[in-house]
């Protein structure tokens, strides 16, 4: 039975410059659900990165109300929240999210060492050969490219069986063979239960999500099923 992992309800987010405030979401209402893979598409600026990071529980909207498992994040202390994130959601970073200071292998296993978790060298390995990662387990993060940072952020987020997956730009720095790999197991995990957001600008990714979210200007312009290519290219350009 599908449930409702993210609900979404007249969701606002604004950001003050200087003496004005410019608004980047304007009442967005959305919800997704387990088994459920949803894209969100959209023109440079249009509030995709703002929508999700309202979404998991990283940025609390200036209006609206989100429900991550029936739960507002935004309505926990800090430890309560810590531990929400911890435990029921994985969010995979533009921007990587790692730790310098730490090899490869450290910063994949780094949410379970703080969840007390066992932990397999074996199966980080496995992960990452079936992911097509060609460097060193002991070597430090800041000596990789941008699409083997990228491997090392999406791994660390497997490992940890989240049942909520955000998603931003996850095949944006890899090659191509590299992007269906990824796909494949983000695929895989919402075919497995859980409730898969990513945010892409990859049309060819977007169609083979079950629903895609077109946004635009802060607004959701449409929401499709099973979009196909001509579809998402015309939305995108009216």
């Amino acid at each position: 039975m599908h449930t409702k992992a993210v609900v979404l309800n007249k969701i606002h987010q604004a950001f003050a410059l200087g003496n004005k405030t410019i608004p980047i979401l304007k009442g967005i209402s959305l919800s997704a659900q387990s088994q459920e893979f949803l894209s969100i598409v959209g023109p440079s600026g249009s509030g995709k990165s703002t929508l999700l990071n309202c979404m998991s529980g990283l940025t609390q909207p200036t209006a609206g109300q989100v429900l991550i498992n029936n739960v507002n994040p935004y309505q926990l202390s800090p430890s309560k929240l810590a531990q929400m994130r911890r435990q029921e959601i994985g969010f995979i970073f533009q921007s990587y999210n790692l730790v310098p200071a730490l090899p490869v292998f450290e910063n994949i296993v780094l949410p379970l060492r703080l969840s007390g978790e066992k932990i397999q060298r074996k199966t980080v390995q496995n992960l990452l050969e079936k992911m097509n990662f060609a460097a060193d387990l002991n070597s430090f993060v800041t000596n990789l490219s941008g699409g083997e940072k990228q491997k090392v952020a999406i791994a660390r987020v497997l490992l940890t069986h989240s049942k909520i997956i955000f998603a931003d730009e996850p095949t944006g720095a890899v090659d191509s063979i590299s992007k269906e790999i990824i796909f494949t197991l983000l695929r895989k995990l919402a075919d497995d239960g859980a409730c898969v957001v990513m945010v892409t600008h990859d049309i060819e990714l977007a169609m083979r999500t079950d629903r895609t979210i077109i946004l635009k200007d802060g607004l959701i312009q449409e929401n499709l099923i099973k979009p196909t290519a001509s579809q998402l290219l015309t939305t995108m350009e009216e």
